[in-house]
């Protein structure tokens, strides 16, 4: 038990919509304790983990292990809490820990998804309840278990007796039509949100927030490194930031990712990937506060770059054994920066130590497969993927985004997963912002923003093939009606073309 921490689940979303007992038991750090407890491994040998009284089993022992908690001294109630936001007081992040370790055991003795239990009694109910018969002297282990035990006692009686037929040694209805909703995909937003602010005013915001994402990266690591602490509630700040500038019009920070500096790639880098994960994030229409902590996962996971020698990263040819046995040490380098910071969400943490991991189990630091990896590490391996793929590093040539989203389809499965890669390209577009474009004019040009059924809407031209010259930035609007339509996709470096150089005008 001394794995878990009540805190740890501050700023995870725990908000699933099916009960998989698993799931809870990773997000509760116990899946090796209670699946290697007696009374489970000698059930699972017996019935395998799908049958219902080993469903059961490993809900009373996870109860069990949980008992130092519950029977530990919880927050009394405080509607005023109900309202929180990433870097307030530790009793306001304490308490909304609090309130998910219980709704975690209210999931655990129902056998049902916190989602549907917050349908039986509304939020404040759930988290007023237990704190109040807690305060009144009684166990609150008692309480869960005792819950527990009134949901299953008729069938573990059936059980012992023998009088259990195939249909009920089977998951009851409401266990399968919950588990079926596990594989279902997230409800994609299908159009973007309406811009707030055009592209031309907003780009300037998202320029200035690139800039200020490397700079902060590159200060509080380099204050890191000097022994003092890192500062997370400026990594928070940013971020809500990146998240209210993509509400104002989502195209102006996925187009100022492209720009790049050798120098600093590494922060921008960091950066790219916090504004893809921003936009997968809202794609999967998660609440502002997970918008948030996701985000800064993905501008923290790679951190340990910075420790890496400059040499290394910049060599243009093949790494060594050695050189990449120490390239995949930056995850270690990267929770040794992190642990100079207070209160650091786990969702941070699964970012940085997933990030590298593949369903297929060929990945690292632990070769986890795909029921293991979090879907907050699987949104990380994702971005980072991405970003790398179509940024131009020392080792090789950036592709296109459309070539790029290619080849991650192709490995699909297997390096990332499906679904949620699948609603990530989807997210992008056909032609995604960034691209380079031939026009049937003969000009080449670089898609700026997507209309509603996120096809390239406005193109700025900077090229003409004709006199195989750059020309004065022309802003052209695409629709069903135009005349003029995209015949290619081209790579810019064919014609010394670069994004960045272009996108401000």
């Amino acid at each position: 038990m001394a794995k878990f921490d009540v805190l740890a689940l501050y700023g995870v979303n725990v908000d699933f919509a099916y009960f998989n007992i698993f799931e809870l038991l990773d997000v509760l750090s116990l899946k090796d304790i209670v699946l290697k407890s007696d009374r489970v491994a000698s059930l699972v040998k017996k019935h395998g983990r799908k049958h219902r009284i080993v469903s059961i089993a490993i809900r009373q022992v996870a109860l069990y292990e949980l008992k130092p908690f519950l029977d530990s001294k919880f927050l009394s109630y405080d509607s005023s809490f109900q309202e929180l936001s990433f870097g307030q007081t530790d009793n306001e992040r304490r308490y909304e820990a609090e309130d998910k370790f219980l709704l975690i055991c209210f999931s655990l003795a129902l056998g049902k998804s916190i989602v549907s239990i917050k349908h039986l009694k509304n939020t404040e109910e759930l988290a007023k309840f237990p704190r109040e018969f807690f305060v009144k002297g009684k166990s609150l282990y008692q309480y869960f278990r005792q819950i527990l035990n009134d949901n299953t006692r008729d069938y573990v009686l059936s059980y012992k007796e023998g009088k259990l037929d195939a249909r009920s040694e089977s998951p009851s209805d409401m266990e399968r039509q919950e588990s079926a909703q596990a594989v279902t995909s997230p409800k994609l937003i299908d159009t973007p949100k309406i811009e707030g602010v055009p592209f031309a005013k907003e780009v300037e915001t998202a320029l200035l927030l690139m800039n200020q994402g490397v700079q902060l990266i590159r200060e509080e690591v380099g204050d890191a490194l000097k022994g003092k602490a890192f500062n997370l509630t400026k990594v928070a700040g940013f971020c809500q930031k990146l998240s209210d500038s993509y509400d104002r019009n989502p195209y102006a920070l996925l187009a100022v990712r492209h720009i790049q500096n050798s120098d600093q790639y590494v922060a921008q880098h960091c950066v790219a990937c916090a504004i893809l994960a921003c936009h997968l994030a809202k794609a999967l229409q998660l609440e502002p506060r997970y918008v948030q902590v996701i985000s800064m996962g993905a501008l923290l996971f790679d951190l340990g770059r910075f420790k890496l020698p400059e040499a290394m990263t910049k060599k243009s040819g093949k790494l060594t054994e050695a050189e990449f046995q120490l390239t995949r040490r930056h995850l270690n380098f990267g929770e040794t920066i992190l642990a100079s910071a207070e209160n650091v969400p786990k969702v941070i943490y699964q970012m940085l130590w997933e990030h590298h991991e593949r369903p297929d189990g060929a990945g690292y630091p632990q070769g986890k497969t795909e029921d293991e990896i979090s879907v907050y590490g699987s949104i990380g391996a994702i971005v980072d993927a991405y970003d790398s793929l179509t940024s131009e590093q020392p080792y090789k040539a950036p592709l296109t985004p459309v070539d790029a989203l290619e080849k991650m389809f192709r490995e699909s499965g297997l390096a990332f997963d499906q679904k949620l890669f699948s609603l990530f390209k989807k997210s992008l577009g056909s032609v995604p912002v960034g691209s380079c474009v031939q026009l049937n004019n003969g000009r080449l040009g670089f898609v700026l923003t997507l209309n509603s059924q996120l096809q390239p809407a406005l193109v700025r031209q900077v090229y003409s093939l004709s006199s195989k010259s750059f020309i004065a930035p022309i802003d052209l609007a695409i629709n069903q009606n135009s005349d003029i339509w995209i015949v290619n996709i081209v790579l810019p470096s064919d014609f010394g073309l670069t994004f960045g150089r272009h996108l401000y005008i």
